[in-house]
Formats: structure tokens, C-alpha cells, sequence
């Protein structure tokens, strides 16, 4: 007999949960000290990424472009559509000419 693993959206308040725990001292143990100075588990990493809101339109409908990027590296498209007590968001594809004006105002915002 076959046992399914639980999914990710099954399993996620478990995982915040413990996390909430596991930094309620966010500074405790941060940085263990030892000969070899080790880091702890949390964060294994940090990065920074940026978003840009690039505003089409607003009122009833609105539409706008939410673009996650690093530097002028765009790394996710999302356009956003709303009327009033409604909306909707797509996926953009890399790419495309929506994606290509994202590159276009993201590069010229950063100089290059």
C-alpha cells in the first residue's frame, strides 16, 4: 500500500508554526562563536530582490505590472487587473512585449 506525502499547501502552517519558534530570539545562538566560526541554521541565506510597480492605469479599471527583479535582471513579469472589488493577475512571458517594455523601463530607472 501506497502512502501520499502531504502537500506543501497541507503542510505550511506546520513549518510556520515552527519557525515562529525557532525565531523568537532572532539574535540567540545567531552566530554560535565556536573555533570555526560557524553559522547557525537560520538564514542559510539572504538575497535582495526588488519589485517595480509600473502603473498603466488606475480607477475603474486599473491595470499595472509588477516586476520582480535584481538590479536590471528582470526575473518575473506578473500583470495585475482590477475593477473595484475585483481583480485578476497573469503570468507574463519572458520574452514577450510586455516583457520587453519591463526591460526597457527597468534598465532606463537604473541608469544603463
Amino acid at each position: 500500500m501506497e502512502t501520499k506525502e502531504a502537500t506543501c499547501e497541507e503542510r505550511i502552517d506546520a513549518h510556520l508554526e515552527a519557525l515562529e519558534e525557532d525565531v523568537i530570539h532572532p539574535t540567540e545562538h545567531y552566530y554560535d562563536g565556536d573555533e570555526n566560526g560557524e553559522w547557525n541554521n537560520y538564514p542559510l541565506a539572504v538575497s535582495t530582490q526588488q519589485v517595480t510597480k509600473i502603473e498603466l492605469s488606475w480607477g475603474g479599471p486599473s491595470g499595472f505590472l509588477k516586476v520582480e527583479h535584481d538590479e536590471a535582471e528582470i526575473l518575473s513579469v506578473t500583470y495585475h487587473f482590477q475593477d473595484w472589488f475585483d481583480g485578476a493577475f497573469r503570468q507574463v512571458k519572458e520574452g514577450s512585449n510586455v516583457w520587453k517594455y519591463c526591460e526597457t523601463v527597468i534598465q532606463a530607472r537604473a541608469g544603463e
